[in-house]
């Protein structure tokens, strides 16, 4: 459970410059560091502004990437539950561009792009032994197009669930 510590402006006290900034570092109930980085003042807020890091129970470094005007912005490396990674770029706090996630163990997972926070264009997937799991055609973030399905030794075709994708649904079978 994370402590939040919430400041709000009450009109007493010292006024905060625009643009002023300040360090921000959050810590659990056992005093494990779990937020590193830095806010600006920006239109009488507090906002996320420059590098950070989330750290996980133990410490362990489980995110870092950049904020701008709180919003991710630039390259992030992230840390999942399962413990699987994921790299790729932000712009103004959506997906965007090449982004691949990687099993717990290091090996790929998914590879593909994003556009404004949504999936397009094709989309690769692999098994934690490497072997293809899928190729999907995305657009809008939704299954459109071909996808293709391929069976535990990613060479034969899945044809229960292979097949012509529109909207996220299946229309007809692979042919």
């Amino acid at each position: 459970m994370l402590l939040v510590v919430i400041a709000t402006a009450c009109g007493c006290g010292p006024s905060t410059a625009e643009g002023t900034t300040r360090d921000l570092e959050v810590k659990n109930r056992a005093g494990i560091v779990t937020v590193k980085g830095t806010e600006r003042f920006t239109d009488g807020e507090w906002l996320k502004h420059g590098a950070f890091t989330f750290y996980g129970d133990r410490g362990e470094v489980l995110t870092t990437g950049q904020y701008k005007d709180g919003l991710e912005s630039g390259t992030w490396t992230e840390t999942y539950e399962d413990r699987c990674t994921g790299r790729g770029a932000y712009v103004e706090g959506l997906r965007s561009g090449p982004w691949q996630t990687f099993h717990a163990k290091g090996m790929p997972q998914d590879s593909g792009e994003y556009k404004r926070g949504l999936r397009t264009g094709l989309w690769l997937s692999y098994r934690r032994d490497g072997t293809k799991l899928r190729e999907a055609e995305y657009r809008n973030g939704q299954e459109n197009g071909r996808v293709v399905y391929f069976g535990p030794q990613g060479r034969l075709v899945n044809h229960e669930l292979s097949g012509t994708y529109k909207d996220g649904e299946r229309k007809k079978p692979l042919q």
